[in-house]
């Protein structure tokens, strides 16, 4: 292999981390070779205008004599390299100097290649490292309400009028009811999480792979299914809704994968845009049709919004494009006006209390701790510019504090909004479902107390349901984490007749949901 590779003119640095590097195998091509790796194997390129095989990501041709040293587009893949014939003598001691500098990624949790993908944008007003921020970071313990705002009821879900100067001035609000009285019941709701897929530079959408050999999660492939799955959810949902009509959708979270929306937090809530299309590709144009149009879709953070192995994406724009009408691809459905918040539908004969948390203090831990799986993490935040500002976490340090004060004061808070409520139904939204470590002794107790009727999470990449068993019973603990964004943790079937990929079509009237 060696003699092969430096006969095609491959630098002897490439060689070397090649060959220290047992993960990695090369292939001779057609017109050219190229090396296109998962941590699983190597697949040849095939020549100009062939399609791919299904699952590798594959870098574009050299338009002159040279290598190319990149992280692909999908995560998962951990570079591509492209050797045209014949380099020159400079082209090569480039790419040794490049490959020298180059990380090579084996990671147990199949997260993406640092540093910013193509599409990564830094909007104005993002704070750089260095810049000496106060924190502001606001935590309320108390539900509240605007005192400048009109608390009538409504037919949709509305927050104030104007967005906030920073991402956190809202949490703990209670928005305005909502009232759907103009039709008869039974009454339906959409919920899903984890649907979020990796947009491509080719404009397409492809689930996160979290099949890797070295992952838990090591499976087989099932072409049609792991490569669309996203595409495949949202056709289901559409085919769905002509009969439900639901309401308004529920969204648990994670949804971009793998690092969440391609920009830097910090920049203030109203510097929405769509500079790396994701908002339209993976979310506008993906869920459309008639009984998902004008559906309001009512979200909480997932740890992948934060970044997955990092807090500094943009988790921030999952809250300002709650105000997002000014931008032409919005239709003007999404709603996250806060880390966490509440609001009431009231039906014809009963009422609903929605509350909405960020429970991703389960993966918040030390900086130097769990690399791979920690928000915190200072291995990986500092590529980034280690502060969201004022907003914060303003660095690796101050992260589990951060983390650690938000859930602190949303338990209080819903302790305290739980006891207030009149509704005949409550209902919490949040990204980790309320299992062992993640909560289960506080969720169980605020379910003795005041009889939470249902939980609905996400973060496993399939879909539960538990009733009438277990510490928290009978409270409803429903896990929709199949929504395409990443591959599921089983091996799905080609017909769907499983429990993989999915999203819940939940039926609620006076009596039962």
């Amino acid at each position: 292999q060696v003699k092969s590779m430096r006969s095609s003119g491959a630098p002897i640095a490439l060689i070397a981390a090649l060959l220290a590097t047992s993960v990695f195998r090369c292939v001779e091509g057609t017109l050219f070779w190229d090396l296109v790796c998962t941590i699983k194997d190597c697949k040849a390129r095939p020549p100009p205008g062939l399609v791919p095989e299904t699952g590798f990501a594959l870098a574009a041709p050299l338009p002159t004599p040279g290598f190319v040293v990149a992280p692909l587009p999908t995560p998962g893949f951990s570079l591509g390299l492209v050797p045209t014939p014949g380099p020159s003598d400079a082209a090569i001691e480039a790419a040794d100097a490049a490959a020298a500098a180059v990380v090579w990624h084996n990671n147990p949790k199949a997260t993406p290649p640092s540093g910013p993908s193509p599409s990564f944008v830094t909007l104005p007003g993002t704070p750089q490292e260095g810049d000496v921020i106060r924190e502001h970071e606001v935590l309320k313990v108390q539900p509240w309400e605007p005192a400048d705002e009109d608390t009538g009821c409504t037919k949709r879900f509305q927050a104030p009028a104007d967005a906030p100067n920073h991402a956190t001035d809202l949490n703990g609000i209670r928005i305005p009811d909502v009232c759907l009285m103009d039709k008869l019941g039974p009454h339906h709701i959409f919920a899903i999480g984890d649907w979020g897929g990796v947009l491509l530079k080719n404009g397409g959408v492809v689930p996160a792979d979290d099949r890797s050999t070295t992952f838990k999660n090591h499976r087989t492939f099932v072409s049609g299914v792991d490569d669309c799955a996203q595409q495949n959810v949202a056709q289901a949902m559409a085919g769905r809704a002509l009969s439900s009509q639901p309401d308004y959708v529920l969204n648990v979270g994670d949804n971009f994968y793998w690092g969440g929306y391609a920009t830097k937090c910090g920049a203030p809530p109203y510097h929405t845009n769509d500079a790396s299309g994701q908002w339209k590709t993976v979310y506008e144009d993906m869920y459309r049709g008639p009984g998902l149009d004008g559906k309001q879709w009512l979200g909480v953070l997932g740890n992948h919004d934060y970044g997955g192995w990092m807090f500094t994406m943009g988790w921030d724009q999952a809250i300002s494009y709650t105000w997002s009408t000014n931008l032409p691809t919005s239709t003007g459905r999404w709603f996250t006006p806060a880390q966490y918040y509440s609001g009431k539908v009231r039906y014809p004969d009963f009422a609903v209390e929605y509350f909405f948390l960020d429970n991703n203090m389960f993966d918040a831990f030390h900086p130097d701790e769990q690399p791979s799986n920690n928000i915190c993490s200072s291995a990986h935040n500092l590529e980034y510019g280690a502060t969201c500002g004022a907003t914060g976490p303003t660095s690796p340090e101050d992260c589990f504090a951060w983390f650690a004060r938000l859930w602190e004061s949303e338990k209080t808070w819903l302790d305290d909004s739980l006891d207030r409520s009149t509704a005949d139904w409550q209902v919490i939204v949040v990204h980790f479902p309320p299992e062992g470590s993640w909560g289960e002794a506080f969720f169980a107790r605020l379910a003795q107390t005041y009889g939470i009727d249902l939980i609905v999470a996400g973060h496993r990449h399939r879909q539960s349901f538990r009733y009438d068993d277990g510490p928290l019973g009978p409270t409803g603990v429903l896990v929709t984490g199949g929504g395409g964004g990443i591959t599921s943790e089983g091996v799905p079937d080609s017909a769907g007749n499983d429990d993989e990929y999915g999203f819940a079509d939940l039926t609620l009237s006076k009596d039962e949901i």
